[in-house]
């Protein structure tokens, strides 16, 4: 018999995620689970907002989609809430200003966003919907609880699952600007390699919010938003991205830019010695994770690239035919050892098949594309995560073992004074008083890494008051 396991709802994982990482003091773009929803998107049109205020709309759609009854009325009015301080974790918000965070929701609940059946306003016909929507509808706060009141209609916009995609809300956080964050928005409903609509100059200026009109030249605006915002893309988002005009020399008004981008890929394509494609394939579609990958590696002197593909071909056939009950990436591997393959009467037999029931598995299809698309999504901002931490505590580490011994002695006590490494330290049977600057990197792994951790947290502060 089968071990049954619980279903823990986003909601849940978030609070759970919240509840360990506010603890800490930690922020949640340094979580290493995902936290994130399915965004419609014609949400990603969004301009005229600082980066608070965008944050505020991602809080408050994320509790929206993971609270919203399956059922919803049109016409009726939702009622959402959440914690204050759960509320501001959510959105990144670090500031102490309550002023300025009522500001910020102002500002939000003012957007509006243009929905409609057509391409766009230019192509729109009479037999097309057209609507605008308030981002935000009614938001208020009372007794340390935010209240979020928005129509059922706008919310089956915010969660459809038509033409949507997955936001992580720390991947989304992590940016510090707001054109970065714009042209991120529009970048994640992309797939794979490619390049971007042609935006007019003059709306690409209302992306950041608020522009000072001596920043509103070409020049300036370049040097002081559009190559910082490209910067902070290439260093903190999962692409990599350049943007390019479409002349050379040319009036602001005439101007147009577009954005280059590549998805980053990690190292398991190039471990197993596959093609880009390929990894694409067996990653969203099989769910291969690094162990799928390194064992495929082991065998790729048997397991050529015709075998793989003979492999998923046969796969794909059984599958069609509802042979496959358990788990498809199980039964790719048992193709792959046995090398099975199918023939060309069963080609023509599944074709004829395909086309009697291409109109009931489309929906599915699609579903499922999408499911794949956010696994691997999490999977590859969860390994960004982990590389980011490690890369924290490996500098963490070479700032304290090149300080000189009185820095070595504070951070260590700073460190041991705390209330939370103290109970991290007795969790792993080591004494606190044991510890000092000469052994506390050497005594215990988790309490070094720990420590690392601390000592770049530090660090970093030191630093920002120095630049301040």
């Amino acid at each position: 018999m089968e071990n049954q396991t619980l279903t823990v709802t986003p909601h849940q994982l978030a609070l759970d995620i919240y509840d360990d990482m506010s603890a800490q003091g930690a922020a949640i773009c340094e979580s290493t689970r995902d936290i994130g929803f399915l965004r419609n998107n014609i949400f990603t049109r969004v301009g005229g907002l600082g980066i608070a205020a965008r944050r505020v709309l991602d809080a408050a759609y994320f509790i929206v989609a993971t609270k919203a009854p399956d059922e919803l009325l049109d016409d009726r009015v939702y009622t959402f809430t959440a914690d204050l301080n759960y509320f501001k974790w959510l959105m990144r918000y670090d500031s102490r200003n309550h002023s300025h965070l009522i500001a910020q929701m102002s500002t939000a609940a003012k957007a509006r966003v243009e929905v409609m059946t057509a391409p766009s306003i230019e192509e729109i016909t009479e037999k097309d919907s057209w609507g605008t929507i308030s981002l935000l509808g009614d938001c208020y706060i009372e007794r340390g609880v935010v209240y979020i009141l928005l129509s059922g209609r706008v919310i089956k916009y915010v969660i459809s699952p038509y033409k949507a995609h997955w936001l992580s809300l720390r991947a989304s956080t992590a940016f510090s600007l707001s054109l970065s964050r714009a042209i991120y928005d529009r970048l994640i409903p992309c797939e794979g390699h490619g390049v971007t609509e042609w935006f007019a100059f003059k709306d690409v200026l209302e992306w950041p919010g608020k522009v000072g009109e001596s920043r509103k030249e070409v020049k300036e605006f370049k040097k002081r938003f559009l190559e910082p915002a490209i910067e902070q893309l290439n260093d903190l988002s999962d692409f990599d991205v350049s943007w390019e005009p479409n002349a050379a020399r040319i009036a602001p008004e005439q101007l147009k830019i577009r954005f280059r981008f590549t998805k980053k890929q990690g190292a398991d394509a190039a471990r197993a010695g596959i093609q880009d494609s390929m990894y694409l394939v067996l990653h969203n579609e099989f769910a291969f994770d690094t162990p799928e990958f390194e064992r495929l590696a082991k065998n790729r002197e048997v397991w050529t690239d015709e075998r793989l593909e003979q492999a998923i071909e046969y796969t794909r056939f059984k599958l069609n035919e509802g042979k496959v009950t358990v788990s498809p990436k199980g039964y790719l591997f048992k193709a792959l050892e046995g090398n099975y393959r199918i023939g060309e009467a069963d080609r023509r037999m599944a074709s004829i098949k395909a086309r009697q029931i291409e109109d009931n598995t489309k929906e599915s299809h699609s579903r499922d594309a999408v499911q794949a698309k956010i696994e691997a999504n999490i999977q590859a901002q969860n390994e960004a995560a982990k590389a980011k931490m490690s890369e924290e505590i490996k500098v963490g580490r070479q700032f304290f073992e090149s300080t000189d011994s009185l820095a070595q002695k504070e951070l260590c006590n700073s460190f041991v004074s705390q209330l939370i490494p103290q109970r991290l330290i007795e969790k792993q049977g080591v004494s606190r008083e044991a510890l000092c600057p000469d052994n506390i990197l050497t005594v215990n792994r988790v309490v070094a890494d720990a420590f690392c951790s601390h000592v770049f947290a530090k660090m970093k502060k030191a630093r920002a008051r120095n630049q301040s």
